[in-house]
């Protein structure tokens, strides 16, 4: 895959932090002094998930776009049914342009330029398609997760190191309460999100209470590793895909340009 939405998802989330950084020495004297910093703290958690949602919107526009791009260099590869069923917009690909197969990449970026995916559920229905049996988000890549030093304990409810030590009989015990405990993270980070965009972070009387930067900083963190680590597997995952579907080497190298 291009590294551009790893790239712009970077930029962003750094855009975060630096608001993060400019509401935290912001007054609190009065309760107006008080609301303001907190407002301003709600549009770095925004910004983060808005971030993520426009990574995964930009990954799969990429799979989708080199997935094609490697039919039209290769035409002997089989692509699966369900590849075949997706919708371009005609207009994008009749569009005249100066390299053949940027027709691919604009028609799916066209096609995803409404949309939002910013639940779980979502990023497995678009990609766990392209994925070997056995290789699909969220579960299965879990226990490669949980293992690393940057994973912590309130995305997976258990220290890494404190996983590491553990029987293999209680490590698969302990995931299934995981990614619980990670399904419900993100859900509490994108509903915060919603929150914030449509009723002002008021989902009952008053504006719920956001005080502390250093709250906006782990979910900001949060997001860092669900992108880096999706993308970690997107990029081997995709390049299998092409793989079983038939490309040749030289193929996949070029899918994605």
């Amino acid at each position: 895959m291009p590294a551009t939405a790893l790239q712009h998802f970077n930029q962003d989330v750094a855009r975060a932090r630096a608001i993060v950084g400019h509401a935290d020495p912001l007054p609190t004297t009065t309760e107006a002094e008080r609301l303001l910093r907190s407002d301003v703290l709600r549009s770095a958690w925004m910004f983060a998930v808005a971030a993520l949602d426009a990574y995964y919107c930009d990954a799969y526009t990429d799979v989708v776009a080199a997935a094609a791009i490697a039919k039209s260099r290769q035409s002997m590869m089989t692509l699966p049914e369900w590849f075949l069923e997706i919708r371009f917009p005609i207009r994008a690909i009749l569009e005249d342009y100066d390299r053949t197969n940027w027709r691919w990449r604009m028609a799916a970026r066209k096609m995803m330029e409404r949309e939002t995916v910013i639940s779980l559920s979502t990023v497995q229905t678009l990609f766990n398609k392209f994925f070997r049996k056995g290789r699909r988000l969220f579960r299965d890549p879990l226990d490669s997760w949980m293992t690393r030093s940057d994973a912590r304990a309130r995305l997976f409810g258990i220290p890494s190191a404190d996983y590491a030590a553990l029987s293999p009989k209680d490590k698969h015990a302990t995931r299934d309460e995981a990614i619980d405990q990670f399904e419900e993270r993100f859900r509490m980070i994108f509903q915060r999100r919603h929150d914030c965009i449509h009723n002002c972070d008021r989902p009952k009387v008053a504006p719920q209470r956001l005080v502390k930067g250093a709250t906006v900083l782990k979910v900001i963190e949060d997001v860092e590793f669900l992108a880096r680590r999706c993308d970690e597997h997107f990029n081997v995952e995709f390049r299998r895909f092409l793989v079983d579907a038939g490309c040749s080497a030289a193929t996949v190298a070029l899918a994605g340009y």
